[in-house]
């Protein structure tokens, strides 16, 4: 049996992405805002040993690009085609299917994802079936599984304020043990910049490795932190 996986699902880096944010970003600055998630949430992922770590990109034709942009130490592999569901099913199945268990699945939005949440996720599924992290829109940022289990992802309205609360009461029509961890934001509206570089101000809890490249980039956003706050 290998490693537990960990596969951080993303998106290519675009000026298309998190569109949501253009009210106050531009597209240069929304594609900028994407690579410091990315790049951040892997080195959050690389220090922590016990897992095997992949990168999961979509569109799968710019895995190359992707991956000369982040560098070796991770692997790149594509998500299949479909709906978010369908691609995260198709990213757990091969990992399973590859010798992996558990399997956890995170995004690159949640820049307040502390790495001890990963250990956690880890350690509660030595006795449960299936752990998520809560995302305070209704959806979650991190889903773990002991085994494979694709009920989970069958019709669910993606993209909803339901996507958790349906998911769960799957996972009790089925008889399926399932954890929650600390709801958290992810950052798909402008208010949510302001509520993470409060997150960070704080400074309560430990982010080590702290992602560097997406405080930073918050804190050239002064003119635009006061439109959000207006």
């Amino acid at each position: 049996m290998l490693k537990p996986a960990l596969a951080i699902m993303s998106r290519t880096p675009s000026t298309e992405g998190k569109s949501r944010l253009g009210g106050v970003l531009s597209p240069a600055q929304r594609e900028a805002l994407q690579w410091a998630f990315l790049k951040d949430t892997l080195d959050k992922a690389r220090l922590l040993k016990e897992f095997k770590c992949y990168l999961a990109i979509t569109p799968p034709c710019q895995i190359n690009c992707v991956a000369q942009a982040v560098g070796l130490s991770v692997e790149v592999i594509p998500q299949p085609d479909g709906d978010l569901g369908q691609r995260m099913l198709g990213v757990a199945q091969e990992l399973f299917i590859g010798g992996h268990s558990p399997v956890i699945l995170i995004g690159t939005d949640v820049p307040s994802l502390p790495p001890a949440f990963l250990l956690k996720a880890l350690a509660l599924l030595e006795y449960g079936d299936l752990v998520f992290g809560p995302a305070f829109d209704g959806g979650y940022y991190l889903i773990g599984m002991r085994r494979f289990e694709s009920r989970i992802f069958e019709n669910i309205d993606w993209g909803t304020a339901s996507v958790l609360e349906e998911t769960v009461n799957i996972c009790r029509k089925y008889g399926l043990a399932y954890s929650l961890l600390e709801p958290l934001a992810d950052i798909d509206q402008p208010r949510d910049i302001l509520d993470t570089m409060k997150i960070f101000e704080n400074n309560k809890v430990d982010f080590t490795p702290v992602p560097a490249r997406t405080i930073q980039f918050f804190k050239s956003l002064k003119k635009t932190c006061k439109k959000i706050s207006q």
